[in-house]
């Protein structure tokens, strides 16, 4: 079979679709491999209905069009009906699937053709299940009419890419990083060694999901603004894989090192004043006056209207009568069904009731704003006195303000004094307590008390003044009453009076502040210690220890030699060197090893499938139309960036 020219590529994977023609440098066409179904649209469509011969529209629901990929506009305002076709990395929804695929070959210019002509490169999940490639083939051979498809694996594939800008290598360990799984994958000689793949159940959704978790209960009150787009957006912009995590930890133990790498992310904060923060009491006054007359205009006019409505059906409902009056009684008749009138005397109810509601509306006034309590307030407000003009005044407001602050603020910091021991006022009050303390007192002759006469002269109470005197625990209600005035008078004249609030509302803001540090490391981490998500598994460095141990010792070290990474969490900072360490940690002692990363993580995939799609012997790979109809859906060709295919046992 000869290579054919055109060839469309799918890189179906779970969290992203791309797909494009294998001739080009990039995907015509990435979205995210979801659909949602909204509710049932509200809109009414006219229909014709010809039951009484002509035609009279009928109102009817527009049935709700299914949203994919790119057609979602606000993805997180649908994000609990968001469905996906994967589970973890398997495709187990086959209608979710074919409307993906209707959206996609729609996109591709495939619209209003009966079979897809071109063939379809397509890559499926690491040891895919015979079952999942059998509704597959059956999807695209049955119902898209494709002439052949070849499945292959999306690692694989972006290891080829590699290898097709560099030099060819035949041995590699492979660390895939997907967004449900994460695989390591051994080749020797150029072949997958399916058998010693294993898989670790941490993604990149499991990344996003923790971040997501630790910032809800780090932060409760904001529920609403810690959204999965806003931690996707964390995840792939600002968190790095430690090289030392315990290290790193203690080091944003410290408190200056927390200040300087903090990243504090400002959520939307409206302040209930902001609105009106700059207008004067006049103007403010102004502006509830106007929407009072807005609404009044409102109300007069559906009054207006109102009224319109009720002559033209009175000027009906005498017409009627007069047709009673005439004798004209069967055009009378005919008239009250067709208005659903009963009888004469309902006809003379609803005269009667619609004449006198035009009466009362017509003698009504023309509603107009009340007096505003506000209004009482300004005219009650103190002004500027006679020859004195309102900026001097209110300048000498400001001067007598500072002044009673002034007096306040001496009178706190001299309570504040009078609690330390070695002050004066307090050597002071505590030599008259001692003095009163030594007078002796006078005893009657049968041995009481007896009254020393205190309190009888006015004087004798001067003693309270004298010890008190540095000890006022509270400022005099002349002067707060005196400075409430002035505020008042200021605010209310002054549009730049500043009372000490702008502080208030700067602290409230900062409330509203989200908190970005330890998570940078402590999210990605799960890759390497899946115990903190609650995972029993072996975390990535011990699992690829595991694989290795599988193999002889020069085949670890063919393998160890070409370490490549791929997937979307491969482009975390730090990986690479994180790797290198645990590498150096397992291997042996001066053994060589060296790490790859793909060109591009996300598009490296789709690359590979491209240029196995444009490779001479490409045909050869193809799983076409007849072998589909002679060896049943499972069926497929293996090669080099292919599952192996083992038939399923009969019965």
């Amino acid at each position: 079979m000869g290579s054919p020219k055109r060839v469309l590529v799918i890189d179906n994977g779970s969290y992203e679709c791309r797909v494009g023609w294998n001739n080009t440098k990039e995907p015509a066409l990435r979205f995210r491999n979801v659909l949602t179904k909204p509710r049932k649209d509200r809109k009414k469509e006219a229909i014709p209905d010809t039951t009484d011969g002509a035609p009279t529209p009928v109102a009817a629901e527009v049935p709700a069009e299914i949203q994919v990929g790119n057609d979602i506009t606000n993805i997180e305002a649908v994000r609990a009906h968001l469905k996906s076709p994967f589970e973890r990395n398997i495709i187990t929804n086959w209608n979710h699937q074919e409307q993906i695929f209707d959206y996609i070959f729609t996109k591709m210019g495939f619209e209003g053709e009966q079979s897809i002509a071109n063939p379809i490169v397509l890559t499926e999940a690491l040891a895919n299940p015979n079952f999942c490639r059998q509704n597959m083939s059956e999807l695209l051979f049955e119902c898209y009419g494709i002439p052949a498809v070849s499945y292959g694996i999306d690692a694989l594939y972006s290891w080829e890419h590699y290898q097709n800008r560099r030099k060819k290598v035949l041995d590699a360990l492979i660390i895939s990083f997907g967004y449900s799984t994460t695989h390591v994958i051994p080749v020797l000689n150029g072949k997958l060694q399916l058998q010693h793949v294993r898989r670790l159940n941490v993604g990149g959704y499991h990344i996003i999901t923790y971040l997501l978790c630790l910032m809800q209960m780090k932060y409760p009150v904001h529920l609403n603004a810690i959204s999965i787009s806003r931690m996707e957006k964390l995840v792939h912009e600002h968190c790095h894989i430690a090289v030392d995590y315990r290290e790193e930890l203690l080091k944003w133990g410290q408190m200056d090192y927390y200040e300087e790498h903090i990243m504090k992310i400002q959520l939307p904060y409206n302040p209930v004043t902001a609105t009106n923060a700059l207008l004067t009491a006049e103007q403010k006054l102004e502006k509830r006056r106007e929407l009072a007359m807005r609404l009044l205009e409102i109300k007069n006019r559906r009054e207006g209207e109102k009224l319109l409505e009720d002559e033209q059906q009175l000027f009906v409902y005498n017409k009627l009568r007069q047709l009673y009056e005439q004798d004209k009684l069967q055009k009378f008749e005919l008239a009250l069904a067709q208005q659903q009138i009963g009888n004469l005397d309902e006809l003379d109810s609803l005269i009667s009731k619609i004449s006198n509601r035009i009466k009362r509306i017509k003698e009504r006034p023309l509603s107009s704003p009340k007096p505003s309590k506000q209004q009482e307030k300004i005219d009650k407000m103190p002004k500027a006195p006679e020859g004195v003009s309102q900026a001097d005044w209110l300048a000498e407001l400001q001067s007598k303000r500072e002044q009673l602050l002034q007096r306040k603020q001496t009178r706190q910091q001299q309570r504040q004094e009078q609690g330390k021991r070695h002050t004066h006022a307090a050597q002071e009050r505590m030599r008259i307590i001692s003095t009163l303390a030594r007078s002796e007192k006078r005893r009657k002759a049968n041995g009481e008390e007896e009254d020393d006469g205190f309190g009888m002269n006015d004087n004798d109470w001067d003693v309270y003044k004298r010890i008190n005197r540095y000890n006022d625990d509270s400022d005099s209600d002349a002067d707060n009453e005196q400075l409430l005035e002035f505020e008042k008078i200021l605010s209310h004249y002054d549009v730049n009076f500043d009372d000490g609030n702008a502080v208030q509302t700067q602290s409230a803001a900062e409330n509203y502040q989200l908190h970005f540090g330890v998570e940078d490391i402590r999210v990605p981490e799960i890759l390497f210690q899946p115990s903190m998500i609650g995972s029993p598994e072996a975390g990535l460095a011990e699992l690829i220890a595991f694989v290795l141990k599988l193999f002889t010792a020069q085949e670890q070290q063919r393998m160890v030699e070409h370490v490549y990474l791929t997937g979307g969490c491969a482009q975390f900072r730090g990986l690479k060197e994180r790797l290198a360490r645990e590498f150096l940690e397992m291997r042996p002692f001066q053994s060589k090893f060296s790490i790859y990363e793909s060109d591009d993580h996300t598009l490296s995939a789709w690359l590979g499938a491209c240029v196995q799609a444009s490779q001479p012997n490409f045909g050869q790979t193809l799983t076409t139309r007849k072998d589909y109809q002679e060896h049943g859906s499972e069926y497929f060709r293996e090669h080099r960036a292919s599952n192996l295919f083992y038939p399923t046992p009969k019965d």
